[in-house]
């Protein structure tokens, strides 16, 4: 896609996340598990920065590091303390000079899931995977999980939860390591993941064994 056509479609993801919350219930569009794993590194997908001090905010913080890794790093506090608009005045900053920056876009998705904007989540993960073309990162099918867990969709959220407990069973095979994984993510994460749990326990009583795809064969 061109670099104006990304400009548009970021910009018009950041006015939406401007306006008041969408209802939990909005259907997204459907991106279903195809039934492989998603075993590839991916280096953009580092840890985003925890504030010692959440009662002073972001400014500053990162007064060292380049322009737009400060931006989204700010942002991405913002975002993970609550504070829609400072994260939207940074984030749209951030994507005015690097619109395809990677770690931004991956940043973006797990801010505006932080915000309850699944449908901003999931345009700026789809956006990122378009830049890395045949490639299968690790994050990707918990980040789904979890996005379709705040729109409502918990049949495709479980279904991506399985897919990550099959690609990553270390860190994601059951709901121990689930929760040891996400021990020190947000509360609003953690409180999805929590949610993901017991839909996922619902569906397996209803159908043990059920995996998406042809995930079960494997």
């Amino acid at each position: 896609m061109a670099m104006h056509a990304w400009v548009c479609t970021i910009g018009l993801a950041l006015a939406a996340s401007a306006a008041p919350p969408a209802n939990a219930t909005s259907t997204l569009p459907v991106v279903a598990p195809d039934g492989q794993r998603y075993t590839d590194a991916d280096v953009v997908a580092r840890g985003l920065p925890e504030a010692p001090y959440p009662a002073l905010g972001s400014r500053g913080l990162f007064p060292q590091t380049p322009t737009v890794r400060r931006l989204t790093d700010e942002a991405w506090l913002a975002a993970s303390y609550q504070r829609e608009r400072a994260a939207h005045i940074n984030f749209s900053r951030a994507l005015r000079i690097a619109p395809n920056d990677r770690r931004l876009l991956w940043a973006y998705g797990w801010g505006m899931l932080n915000l309850d904007r699944p449908a901003q989540a999931l345009q700026a993960f789809q956006q990122n995977l378009a830049l890395r073309p045949g490639q299968r990162p690790m994050w990707v099918p918990m980040a789904l999980a979890l996005t379709y867990m705040a729109a409502g969709q918990r049949e495709l959220a479980v279904a991506w939860y399985r897919t990550a407990a099959a690609s990553d069973p270390r860190r994601f095979g059951d709901a121990a390591a689930t929760l040891r994984t996400t021990l020190y993510w947000t509360t609003r994460e953690r409180s999805l993941v929590r949610e993901l749990i017991r839909s996922s326990a619902q569906v397996e009583e209803a159908a043990p064994g059920a995996l998406p795809g042809d995930l079960a064969s494997r």
